[in-house]
Formats: structure tokens, C-alpha cells, sequence
């Protein structure tokens, strides 16, 4: 997990939350914590940047019910370390939600995980930073799965991460020693997560970092091509969107598109040591529902013996103890004898 002076989710409430990255407390917003008061009001105040949403931008999306993305809106500095980071042309500021938020301009800053890797941060125009601190828990067992199979099978693990952001996972890992491929198809969130693993070898010199197969493209044409190339992996994670389109303008529905995706990585996994870990945000594909379509898949192409079925909350506790869900998170896992 992230020691407590990297990242800290420090309260949340009315649809915001309020968070420490590194030297930074940000408050933005968040869907999950509608319908909550927060804890302490008072904290509040001590955020260096606030994201504020455009109005039409949220009338926009509930409309439409996209929200792969989040809202489009402004960073507001609040502090001297904040105006040190953000910055905000002077009409944005006078009309609150108007002017042009993609040229709101943010420094970058970064953030260390675990003593294995750094990521660097930059508030994006939808709210964004960089990283999805609820992933840790994944991360974690990541580097698990990652040190049991090179154990296991005497080598490194070969692991493909779709749907990849900016490398958390990827790097994980990695420093745990796999041997990864990283697909986005946003070229420039894979640009980032290039720039997070060459922090992370100057950093901690893991070579690992310096490996890894970069791949701008749409998840599911990959996968097919690997099908047909005879491409094998020993672990596949992936945490896909509600909606999202590929490389190429391809359409993605996680209604439509993820059972047939999940088939066709099974047709790539090695029969032997091997895992998928499925991660999702979408109503109506909770814990449940993430853990049946993993276990239908792996009966298919494995049966059901030596096969380990598991899911999990993706949740962040507050300094409050209060618990805010994330997510659900579901793992497979064949284990050879």
C-alpha cells in the first residue's frame, strides 16, 4: 500500500473527496461519495487545489450517462503550494466554470510506491492526477502473483496489461520481475506511463523498468492478433472502462465487449501457472458478477481443477476509519502442480 506521506484520502463527502499526493491535498470530485456528509469540514479549507466542474459538462454527461472520463472543469489554486503547481487564467477564476479548461496548466510532481516505483502526477482538465490510488490492493497482489509464478516455473513471468493507464500495474510488475507488455490505446497515457518507469529506473536501478514492451493500440484487436500469432502469457490484467474508444476510433462497451475479450485471453494464458485479474467501476458489474464471468472462462479452457476463484472491494479508508468504495476487483488463478 502507499505509506501514508505518499498518498492519504484524508475525507470525502458530497460527491468530492479530499486527498494528500505527496505535498499536494487536492479536492475533486467523486462520484461514489454522493449522498455523504463529509467528517470534518474544517480539513476542507487546507486544500492547496480545487477541481471545479463545468455545469453543461455535467448536464452533458448524467444525460448522456458517460462518464468514462469524469467532467470537464478547472484547478483552482487555493494555497502558495498549490499556485506553485496549478494555475488559472483570471476569467476562469472571475466566472468560476468558464474559459478554456485544457489550458489550465499544471507542474507536474511524483509520488513513490512502496520503495518499488514512482509515479509522476499532473492535474488533468477532467479532474484526474495520474494514478487511482484504489488500485494499490492490486498492485500488492500483483507483485505476489508475480514472485509465486517465478518461483513456481523457475523464470519470469510474461504478463500483459490492458487497458493499462499510466503503469501502475505495469510497473508493479515489473519490479516484482515480469516481463511486461503494456497496451493503452491513449497515446498519451502510455507516454506517461513511459516517462513513470524511467523515473522509476533512475530511482531504484530495477532493470525490469527498462524491459517493458510499449503498445498504443485497441485492447481487443490485440488480444485477437495474439490468438492468431500463437502468443502465450502467464498473467493478464485488465481494468476497462464503462465506455472508451481504441487507437483507431474503435467503439468500447463493457456490456457488449467484455465476456468475448475475456475468452479470447484465455486463449493466450499458458497451461500452467497463470492469472487473470479483472478490475471494473461499471454499475451492474460488481464483485459477483466480475468473479462468474472469470470462473466461466477458466472452466472453458482449463475445467475447474487446480483453479482458484477470489474477488474483492476496491475500497480507500479515510483518517477517519470511513471506508469509500471504488470498485470490485476479481482474480483467477491456475495453479500447475
Amino acid at each position: 500500500m502507499f505509506s501514508q506521506d505518499q498518498y492519504s484520502l484524508l475525507d470525502f463527502g458530497n460527491g468530492r473527496r479530499l486527498e494528500r499526493f505527496g505535498e499536494l491535498t487536492l479536492d475533486r470530485f467523486c462520484p461514489s461519495a454522493h449522498g455523504i456528509s463529509p467528517k470534518d469540514e474544517s480539513i476542507w479549507r487546507n486544500a492547496d487545489a480545487r477541481f471545479v466542474e463545468r455545469k453543461n459538462e455535467c448536464r452533458k454527461n448524467y444525460k448522456n450517462d458517460i462518464t468514462a472520463l469524469g467532467f470537464r472543469g478547472v484547478w483552482f489554486p487555493h494555497s502558495d503550494v498549490g499556485r506553485s503547481y496549478f494555475s488559472c487564467k483570471e476569467d476562469d477564476r472571475v466566472l468560476g466554470l468558464g474559459g478554456d479548461a485544457d489550458r489550465i496548466s499544471s507542474k507536474p510532481w511524483t509520488i513513490t510506491y512502496a520503495n518499488r516505483f514512482v509515479l509522476e502526477l499532473k492535474g488533468s482538465p477532467f479532474g484526474h492526477v495520474g494514478v487511482f490510488p484504489e488500485q494499490a490492493k492490486n498492485w500488492d497482489r500483483i507483485i505476489e502473483l508475480c514472485q509465486e509464478g517465478t518461483q513456481r516455473l523457475s523464470r519470469p513471468l510474461r504478463v500483459l496489461n490492458l487497458f493499462a493507464y499510466t503503469g501502475g500495474s505495469t510497473l508493479a510488475a515489473a519490479s516484482a520481475g515480469a516481463e511486461v507488455t503494456h497496451l493503452d490505446a491513449a497515446r498519451n497515457v502510455v507516454a506517461q506511463a513511459r516517462r513513470n518507469a524511467e523515473l522509476s529506473l533512475e530511482a531504484y536501478s530495477q532493470n525490469a523498468f527498462d524491459k517493458i514492451r510499449w503498445i498504443v493500440d485497441d485492447s481487443t484487436k490485440f488480444v485477437k492478433r495474439e490468438v492468431k500469432r500463437n502468443s502465450y502469457y502467464d498473467g493478464v490484467i485488465l481494468d476497462p472502462p464503462s465506455y472508451g474508444h481504441g487507437s483507431h476510433g474503435e467503439v468500447w462497451r463493457i456490456s457488449r465487449d467484455l465476456e468475448p475479450l475475456l475468452r479470447n485471453i484465455l486463449s493466450i494464458l499458458k497451461n500452467e501457472y497463470c492469472f487473470v485479474m479483472l478490475s471494473g467501476h461499471t454499475p451492474g458489474f460488481e464483485a459477483r458478477v466480475l468473479e462468474r464471468l472469470i470462473r466461466d472462462c477458466f472452466s472453458e479452457r482449463f475445467g475447474k481443477s487446480n483453479v482458484d476463484i477470489s474477488s474483492c472491494p476496491l475500497v480507500l479508508k479515510s483518517e477517519q476509519g470511513e471506508t469509500l468504495y471504488s470498485g470490485d476487483a476479481a482474480l483467477g488463478i491456475l495453479r500447475s502442480e
